[in-house]
């Protein structure tokens, strides 16, 4: 897909890697909607700069959630815009719990973690493809995790997500072809305010278990969305961005 002249939308997109993204689409000749929650002086800022750099974008505000936000905000997009040709999903939040801490995850923390990552998601890719299919074609790109393949993250609840949102992907993937492809990017730990909960430890652990001693970029793991969103010859994969980690 040529991203020039297409209708973005970025989940999450005025924070950390939703706002790298954001941009990017931007500098392509995107027309970008940048979605938010409760950032939304982040979100703003984001859509200034890719007008800024020349681009167009808008801000729209949702609960990826609440079944009621989404529609609003596609029948939003649908107006300004006649509909949305690529789907960043990429919302999402956690916990910081240890594994073993199986009391100290409450039922309001699965819930809250599983109702943006997973149901979210749903609702997004969901409202996204009824679009993409009056307009044609469309990609979806959703932003799962390492921690959705292996034992490792912010906590048990997370993890469980981000393995739902990876299958999730590859269950799209083959109800949307041939026209929507679907595909997923699973970055390890970022340098990103989320990553920053966990301890000096943590990091310095996931560093030296990198075959590359280093941790992903934000500017990394948006190279490869960008790839999943140009792509015409791959749907229902998994792109690991990590250093090497899983390894």
């Amino acid at each position: 897909m040529n991203i020039e002249h297409k209708v973005a939308l970025i989940t999450g997109g005025g924070t950390g890697l939703g706002r790298v993204v954001s941009e990017s689409l931007g500098q392509r000749g995107a027309t970008v909607w940048v979605n938010f929650n409760r950032s939304a002086q982040d979100a703003e800022e984001t859509a200034e700069a890719i007008r800024q750099s020349g681009g167009t974008a808008f801000v729209v505000e949702a609960d990826v959630s609440q079944s009621a936000d989404v529609t609003r905000m596609f029948d939003t997009i649908a107006q300004r815009s006649g509909g949305v040709d690529i789907l960043i999903a990429n919302a999402g939040t956690t916990v910081f719990k240890e594994f073993d801490d199986l009391e100290g995850v409450s039922e309001k923390d699965w819930d809250d973690v599983f109702d943006v990552n997973v149901k979210g998601t749903w609702l997004t890719a969901r409202a996204a493809a009824a679009q993409m299919k009056h307009r044609g074609q469309g990609r979806i790109v959703t932003v799962s995790s390492v921690a959705g393949l292996k034992a490792q993250g912010s906590s048990l609840p997370y993890c469980a997500s981000k393995a739902s949102v990876i299958h999730m992907t590859r269950v799209l993937a083959k109800a949307l072809a041939p026209h929507i492809l679907v595909n997923s990017v699973a970055p390890g730990l970022l340098d990103t305010r989320w990553s920053r909960g966990h301890s000096p430890t943590t990091i310095k652990s996931f560093m030296d278990s990198s075959p590359l001693h280093r941790i992903p970029t934000l500017a990394d793991v948006t190279q490869q969305v960008l790839t999943l969103v140009e792509t015409d010859s791959m749907t229902g994969q998994v792109v690991i961005v990590d250093a090497g980690v899983t390894l």
